[in-house]
């Protein structure tokens, strides 16, 4: 007898031996030698797998309601009937579905998002390309380029909502609006499993061209000096590289992103998803306020040779706004009474 069986043997002994708890022994006993079978894979010790399996399932009452078997294990009905009614139960025939419609449908994120950063790009481009004596830059790119920014914008948007248009029949699932069962928490972390590696190679390709994105900027303001709005080329690059990680970003890590949606995983560090009401409105218009003063401070200025600055000052204030959310979600968490002031 392995280890696995003698788990499961102490689980379920406590309970008298129905074909109902017989059947629920046998689909976890599955579950947990398929999961045990991916972690070997991985490379872990057969020790190592089975510990992780074990400690990843827990007790018996934790998945009780995954499994079925609520009544089974002794829970009365008046309790039942009084509780808070619980989401509907997720199939395993449509959490596949939903899998394969993020895959289809991925590349339409990983297109949308980065038009909204390449978005600023054929305005910089035309305004370096086309100073006059006094390094102004012509009108026509002016007005060329803020058109092509709304073109780019547009664009984006109407592959956000072609997306949404293709995702509409999973709605209840994106939102976390259905209970989980064992057969689906198993076979999201069989998908998760099976495309690791490509997720993680996405992720190290994209952090690659973030970190090295600021070079083109600081190769154009400091070794070219033709004249002040030549730097924006390396603007023009760096938003470029930006995008591109952005992009290979989202395609490669769509078995995460539908993985994470089934196991009802939330980035609660996130501002976006903060407990704070005040720091979710604030994540909500953010970058929006970015975008509108970068664009105000450059045309009414006239320096698109220095604006470019407020977007890594942006970007190190968001850092500051996720940090705070951690704070405060962990202060939440915090079970410990606060002392009381004298």
């Amino acid at each position: 007898m392995n280890v696995i069986d003698s788990y499961l043997d102490t689980l379920f002994s406590p309970y008298p031996d129905t074909a109902r708890l017989r059947e629920a022994r046998r689909e976890l006993r599955a579950m947990m030698e398929d999961q045990q079978q991916g972690l070997l894979a991985d490379g872990l010790t057969e020790s190592q797998a089975v510990g992780r399996v074990i400690a990843e399932f827990g007790s018996l009452e934790e998945v009780a309601t995954e499994l079925g078997i609520d009544a089974e294990l002794g829970r009365s009905s008046t309790a039942a009937a009084t509780s808070t009614p619980s989401a509907p139960v997720l199939g395993t025939d449509r959490a596949r579905a939903y899998v394969q419609a993020v895959r289809r449908t991925q590349w339409l994120l990983a297109s949308a998002v980065p038009l909204f950063v390449l978005c600023a790009v054929p305005l910089l481009l035309l305004i370096a390309a086309t100073p006059d004596a006094q390094g102004d830059p012509a009108g026509w790119a002016v007005a060329s380029g803020i058109a092509a920014v709304l073109v780019l914008v547009t664009a984006g948007v109407l592959l956000l909502v072609a997306r949404d248009a293709l995702m509409k029949d999973f709605a209840d699932i994106e939102e976390g609006e259905f209970t989980l069962t064992a057969e689906v928490r198993g076979h999201a972390q069989r998908v998760e499993r099976e495309h690791r590696r490509t997720s993680t190679l996405s992720g190290a390709v994209a952090i690659g061209l973030w970190i090295l994105c600021a070079l083109p900027t600081l190769l154009f303001a400091f070794l070219v000096r033709a004249n002040d709005l030549t730097v924006l080329y390396g603007v023009g690059l760096t938003l470029a590289m930006v995008a591109l990680g952005l992009a290979v970003m989202i395609r490669g890590t769509w078995a995460e992103s539908a993985a994470g949606t089934l196991l009802q995983e939330r980035d609660e560090d996130s501002p976006e998803h903060s407990s704070s009401p005040g720091i979710r409105a604030i994540a909500a218009v953010y970058w929006p306020v970015v975008v509108a003063a970068y664009l105000a401070w450059s045309f009414l200025s006239g320096d698109w040779h220095l604006s470019w600055v407020l977007w890594p000052v942006a970007g190190v204030l968001y850092a500051g706004l996720s940090g705070l959310a951690v704070a405060l979600r962990r202060d939440e968490d915090d079970p410990r009474p606060r002392a009381r002031r004298a």
